[in-house]
């Protein structure tokens, strides 16, 4: 008996009787996946573009269905849904915008 099958047996006798699976964790919709710090852009199909100019990028991923370009001159955050924010406090900081995705500079 292989072991992940005996930890189901075992599961279901000390359960009783129900048998328990646990496969993981369930998938992560591409919507939901953390913005890679280099992104760009981000495509129909839900993958990232670190693409350097909006023509052609994504190609082949349904076209651009965002698109973010390379951060402005003072911004200081990249907020989850792909814009910047210039603010100087972390509180706040893309409030509006779902929240941080990561700090450009030491903060």
């Amino acid at each position: 008996m292989t072991r992940p099958l005996r930890t189901a047996v075992l599961l279901a006798l000390v359960s009783g009787g129900a048998l328990l699976f646990r496969a993981g964790p369930a998938p992560v919709a591409a919507s939901e996946t953390a913005m890679p710090a280099e992104a760009t852009g981000r495509c129909q199909d839900g993958t990232w573009s670190t693409a350097a100019k909006k023509k052609g990028a994504c190609s082949g991923h349904g076209g651009v269905k965002t698109w973010f370009g390379k951060p402005p001159k003072g911004a200081t955050a990249r907020c989850k849904d792909g814009t910047y924010s210039k603010s100087q406090e972390s509180q706040g900081a893309c409030s509006q915008h779902g929240g941080v995705a990561f700090w450009l500079k030491a903060h």
